[in-house]
């Protein structure tokens, strides 16, 4: 598959890398990620969404509008997201069209693996201000993302109904890639 954006832009961006096994099918896991509502279940602890705008089940070109309170931020962010792809039941690929970083780019992928399924967040992200901002985020940001992003696939688990299965573990490839 062919994404709209180029890779060679992406490349040069933060990217982090979160997986975990999942014991539930690839059906469910997948249908759970084409809600934006769950966004609000799985967030992490100082993160509320107060509003979701937009159509569930999403689809390919569809605008999201989340609205988020962020601890220690004392506002709340606005989210503008457009669904980018929808490949059922592998891919879901959301792109940032305003909001608090320079970019964002979200890919879910779902695999399955034996009888569990395999989540990864793949995020390739910009901070805003430049030098600035690639300084804030090697100190802070990339920390607080990683995270962020092991809690929501702990309550994905959670949510799904699987806390104690053996597949319900994060994988070893939380991490991220080139600065």
């Amino acid at each position: 598959m062919i994404l709209r954006w180029p890779r060679d832009r992406l490349a040069a961006r933060p990217r982090l890398v979160v997986s975990s096994l999942i014991p539930t099918t690839i059906a469910e896991c997948f249908a759970f990620h084409l809600d934006t509502r769950n966004a609000a279940l799985i967030s992490p602890a100082g993160t509320r969404v107060v509003r979701i705008v937009g159509s569930f089940p999403i689809t390919q070109g569809d605008h999201i509008e989340l609205h988020v309170r962020q601890r220690p931020i004392p506002f709340r962010q606005r989210w503008r997201m457009e669904i980018e792809v929808v490949l059922a039941p592998t891919l879901i690929v959301d792109r940032m069209l305003s909001g608090p970083f320079r970019s964002w780019c979200h890919e879910h992928r779902f695999r399955e693996v034996g009888d569990v399924v395999e989540l990864t967040d793949i995020v390739h992200y910009a901070l805003p201000f430049g030098s600035l901002g690639r300084i804030v985020d090697r100190l802070v940001v990339r920390r607080l993302l990683l995270a962020a992003f092991a809690e929501r696939h702990r309550r994905t688990r959670v949510r799904l109904g699987a806390t104690t299965a053996p597949g319900a573990r994060p994988l070893p490839s939380v991490g991220e890639g080139p600065a």
